[in-house]
């Protein structure tokens, strides 16, 4: 017969399994509570990220994923553009040129001053305004100076937002004169849809003033680089440059994001349309989109205009 000792000893040899079992449930529990606390909270700091620059409540709505016919922007897609008060006139003029090419897509407007805002809102347009959570200024910008840079190198914070949200975003410099509908022109099989801004033999440039960027991954890591590299350089690059450099390196080492160059005879630089002898030798060109750049001045964009017959503001 066992002894009294020898009952003990299995009595506390159960009571030990028993407690180890318990022990080893309780911290299972309390592991995958930190894990699920752990994964609230990632989603919550992306959450209010996008959100810094972008309030989601100005977002356009969310319609279905029902595909759209070829010649329709996809059903989430944000045309967005900023503005101030010194460029109101050719941001209206912008918006005419939209609609005269019989496809409305969603349009965000980011207004970079109050009176901007104001104005926007009481515009005839089905647009979504929003203010820009650090205002700028709401005078004429000429290129290359420092508010101008500051101004332009908030862009990506506000693609990024929209991009987070799982939002396609063709960004459109207000200066551009939409001609035809440039959806059907944004085929499969790439991330970043960009215009030519100069071309071979000259260095290829292009531009940060009219791009589509698809919401992928490798576009959303894309441009959080570009934010980053915005932000450590010593030196304030424009966000052209910095886009350039990137896309170049991208290119070049066939990896990462997949970028296509648009068709510069379609998607036209203002370096060649507003040129009369280059018009004169490409007689039969017939833009989807035209950019007044290569030029500098608010005044000079408006009378450029003016004078091929693409001012609609009476």
């Amino acid at each position: 017969m066992p002894t009294s000792c020898t009952i003990a000893m299995k009595r506390i040899n159960l009571m030990y399994r028993t407690c180890s079992r318990s022990i080893t449930r309780s911290l299972v529990i309390f592991l995958l509570i930190l894990l699920a606390i752990g994964l609230v909270m990632t989603g919550m700091l992306e959450t209010i990220a996008s959100r810094r620059y972008l309030n989601s409540d100005h977002l356009p709505p969310r319609k279905s994923r029902i595909q759209p016919v070829s010649d329709e922007p996809p059903p989430k897609t944000v045309v967005l553009t900023t503005t101030n008060s010194a460029f109101l006139d050719l941001t209206e003029n912008w918006l005419y040129s939209i609609q005269s090419c019989g496809v409305w897509p969603n349009i965000t407007v980011i207004a970079e001053d109050r009176a901007a805002y104001e104005a926007l809102r009481k515009m005839k347009f089905n647009i979504h305004v929003t203010l820009a959570d650090q205002l700028s200024t709401a005078d004429n910008l000429l290129f290359d100076t420092p508010e101008y840079k500051r101004f332009v190198n908030k862009r990506a914070d506000y693609i990024l937002a929209l991009l987070h949200n799982g939002y396609d975003v063709l960004f459109s410099d207000v200066d551009t004169y939409w001609v035809k509908n440039p959806f059907p022109y944004f085929e499969e099989g790439y991330d970043i849809f960009t215009q030519a801004d100069q071309l071979p033999p000259l260095p290829q440039v292009l531009c940060a003033g009219f791009v589509f960027y698809k919401a992928t991954g490798q576009t959303l890591k894309f441009v959080r680089t570009w934010i980053t590299r915005m932000a450590i350089k010593k030196q304030k690059l424009p966000d052209q440059v910095v886009l350039n450099q990137l896309i170049m390196k991208c290119m070049k080492n066939k990896n990462g994001v997949k970028v296509k160059v648009l068709d510069p005879n379609l998607f036209v630089s203002g370096q060649f349309y507003f040129n009369d002898d280059w018009r004169s030798k490409n007689p039969h060109v017939q833009p989807v989109m035209l950019h007044n750049n290569w030029v500098i001045g608010h005044d000079v964009k408006v009378q450029r205009f003016k004078k091929i017959g693409m001012w609609s503001i009476k």
